[in-house]
This record gives C-alpha cells, sequence and structure tokens, in this order.
C-alpha cells in the first residue's frame, strides 16, 4: 500500500516521462540544427508542423525557404563536373574538381540552417544534370552494326556514382555549415585579448 507516500510521489512515479519527447532524434544527433547566426532570425520562426515526420518536413520546409542557394551550387557543381570529365588530366580539369566541392561546401555556407541537406539537394541537382547531359551525348553516339549497348553497365555506373556524390555532397555541405557557425562564434582568444 502507498497510504504512507506524499500525493506528489505518487503522481511523480506513475506521470509518463517527458523527457524522451525531448530528446532528438537518432538524425538529429548525427546532423544537429544550427542555431541562428548573430544577426539573423531563427529560421523555423514560422513553422509550426508538429507530426510525426518533423525532420523531414522540416528539412524540406528549409530548403523551400532558400532553394537558391541549392539550384544555382547544384547547377554549378554540374558544369565543374562536367568540365572535370571532359579534361580530366589538365589543369582545367584540376581547378573544375576542385570546383565541384566549393560548391557543395557554399551550398552549405548559403543553407547554414541544415548544410547537410542544402550539400545534398545541390549535389542532386547537379549530378541529374550530368545524366541528362550524359544520355543526350549516348543518343548522339552512333553504334556499329551488331554493336550492342550495355544499358546494365550504365544504370550500374550512374546509381554508384551518383550515390557517391551525393555523400559527397552531405559531407561537403555539412563542412560548409560548419564551416560558417564556427566563424561566426568569437574565439575564446579573442575574448581575452579584448579582455586585456
Amino acid at each position: 500500500m502507498n497510504q504512507g507516500l506524499e500525493p506528489e510521489e505518487q503522481s511523480a512515479d506513475d506521470a509518463p516521462r517527458t523527457e524522451s519527447a525531448s530528446e532528438p532524434s537518432f538524425l538529429e544527433r548525427i546532423f544537429p540544427a544550427a542555431p541562428p547566426l548573430q544577426g539573423r532570425s531563427d529560421p523555423l520562426a514560422g513553422f509550426d508542423y508538429d507530426g510525426p515526420m518533423r525532420p523531414v518536413v522540416t528539412t524540406l520546409y528549409l530548403l523551400t525557404r532558400n532553394p537558391l542557394a541549392w539550384i544555382a551550387m547544384g547547377v554549378l557543381f554540374a558544369v565543374a563536373y562536367l568540365a572535370w570529365q571532359a579534361f580530366p588530366q589538365n589543369l582545367i580539369g584540376i581547378v573544375a574538381s576542385m570546383l565541384t566541392f566549393v560548391a557543395l561546401i557554399a551550398a552549405g555556407w548559403l543553407g547554414w540552417q541544415r548544410p547537410w541537406a542544402f550539400g545534398l539537394a545541390a549535389a542532386l541537382v547537379g549530378y541529374l544534370l550530368y545524366v541528362v547531359y550524359l544520355l543526350i551525348s549516348l543518343w548522339r553516339i552512333p553504334t556499329n552494326d551488331g554493336e550492342v549497348f550495355d544499358a546494365g553497365n550504365l544504370i550500374s555506373f550512374v546509381l554508384v556514382n551518383g550515390l557517391f556524390q551525393l555523400g559527397i555532397g552531405v559531407i561537403s555541405g555539412f563542412y560548409g555549415g560548419y564551416l560558417r557557425r564556427r566563424m561566426a562564434q568569437p574565439t575564446t582568444s579573442t575574448n581575452r585579448r579584448r579582455r586585456r
């Protein structure tokens, strides 16, 4: 019998724990949301969705709030990727390969709210543009009589290379957002110098 216990103690044990509701999910722990930059408003100030797909809907909401960041960087990524493929062992190819990373990092820099998602979206746009160009190029190449086009190899190349590019987009975008947040935070050494 719990007659000797205080009513507060009974309700504390019987009440459901709400701490788990405020704990971040697995994805939120891996890809934490960026706090607002100094002088900027909260990017989720007008967002009020509280359903079961909140992380996904939040990410899509942020992508629609700043589409130019990931679309423009995706186009830049596609142009640089095509130049890199056209001149692989040339100075142009080396610069273009570095520009592919810069474009994805810049997408994360501009989309600091969810930098990994902006890098992923830019890589997706850029790679889809590359695949369209690749298919148009292959369509124009004449085939000899009796030569069979191997669609299986093309599909596997496009899928494997696409997953690789999307992974690079996530990492590069995350780095761009991380770099922007780090540069926005005052360092302790700067604070110490100001105090002196």
